[in-house]
């Protein structure tokens, strides 16, 4: 008989400094306010400032057609509740040349549909040992393999090891780790799937639109099979997209089991995305390029502050909290070291920043 899964034999409660609980908060601009106490929001994952800018908004919306909705009413494949939902896949078939796109509610389930619609007996994924849970979620009835971190030494034994066993192998990573901040080896990796034969499938959940524009394969210059794009980080809206071949699309929607029993993200949604596609923000990249400079511990906007442990992770924060930053602990199970995760922002004031610096060197 399975023992049932409950809060008190997973030794899960209060006490445990890795027990979770929901945060009454709300934002205002660049702000977060909890318990009463009004914070500089360095948890977010809004990296130019768009999702919490009003100006924005305002604009958004006073120019909002009168044919855009809250609500969709039904699965895309029953019908699309807008033209702008085809726009909006037509503009980045656009952006990423030799690319079909299919939207998503979010970038869990465009991973999870997507790698379960790869999946067969006869491929096999080889997995970064730090991608999503939304990728490891999708690998467990897969045939996979994981590697270290970023070890293109370990990545390339295993295509040699396995490209004879399997008609096709599939890399898994991310652009840019959302724990560690660090870039994947995007050039190597791309190298060793066109010498073995093997497709690349990037998460560029937290690295498009951010400092690069189209995120950080057009950066290195290459391009992947399969992409996943999310417009619930730097676009500052919600949902996701997948960039794949026109087959890989047409195989999704026939299959993929989110897209089909799931109601379609609301227009409003595809509307400000769109909205937010039609700006220029290569300011705000600048000035999220310079905090990041200044801050000094990362080159891309998240930088893991690494702790003893989890009561170590929680009183740092506490600390920060006291001094006006909202910092919140990481902790296992998400990241196998707690930590304090800092995630810069483009509307960031610089005395911010250098104060923040000043109050880390205490931790």
């Amino acid at each position: 008989m399975l023992k049932q899964k409950t809060l008190q034999n997973l030794n899960f409660n209060a006490t445990n400094p890795n027990f979770r609980e929901l945060k009454n908060t709300k934002i205002s601009s660049r702000f977060i306010y909890q318990n009463g106490q009004k914070l500089l929001n360095l948890a977010s994952n809004d990296y130019l400032g768009i999702a919490s800018d009003k100006s924005l908004r305002d604009e958004f919306l006073n120019n909002l057609s009168d044919e855009c909705f809250f609500g969709s009413g039904a699965s895309r494949l029953i019908y699309s509740p807008s033209y702008d939902y085809g726009e909006l896949e037509s503009k980045f078939q656009k952006l990423f040349k030799n690319k079909k796109a299919l939207i998503f509610n979010s970038g869990y389930s465009a991973n999870l549909a997507t790698i379960n619609a790869l999946n067969d007996e006869n491929t096999l994924f080889l997995a970064d040992k730090l991608i999503h849970a939304s990728m490891i979620d999708a690998l467990k009835m897969a045939n996979f393999k994981r590697f270290k971190h970023n070890d293109t030494n370990e990545l390339e034994n295993l295509l040699k090891k396995y490209r004879a066993k399997f008609k096709r192998i599939i890399i898994l990573c991310e652009g840019l780790y959302s724990m560690d901040g660090d870039y994947a080896n995007l050039a190597d990796f791309k190298h060793l799937a066109n010498e073995w034969g093997a497709l690349l499938f990037v998460d560029e959940a937290h690295s498009f639109f951010s400092l690069h524009e189209l995120g950080e394969c057009d950066a290195c210059g290459i391009s992947s099979d399969f992409m996943l794009i999310t417009f619930s980080k730097a676009l500052g809206g919600m949902g996701a997209a997948i960039l794949c071949d026109e087959n890989t699309k047409n195989l999704l929607v026939n299959t993929a089991r989110s897209l089909i029993y799931s109601t379609a993200l609301a227009p409003i949604n595809i509307a400000w995305t769109k909205f937010i596609l039609s700006k220029d923000f290569s300011q705000r990249r600048k000035n999220l390029a310079k905090n990041i400079e200044l801050l000094g511990l990362n080159n891309s906007a998240i930088s893991p502050v690494l702790c003893q442990d989890s009561q170590h992770a929680l009183c740092a924060s506490k600390m920060l909290a006291k001094h006006g930053y909202f910092i919140p602990a990481i902790r296992p199970p998400s990241v196998k070291q707690a930590r304090l995760r800092i995630s810069l922002r483009a509307d960031i004031l610089e005395a911010e920043i250098l104060k923040l610096r000043e109050l880390l060197g205490e931790i």
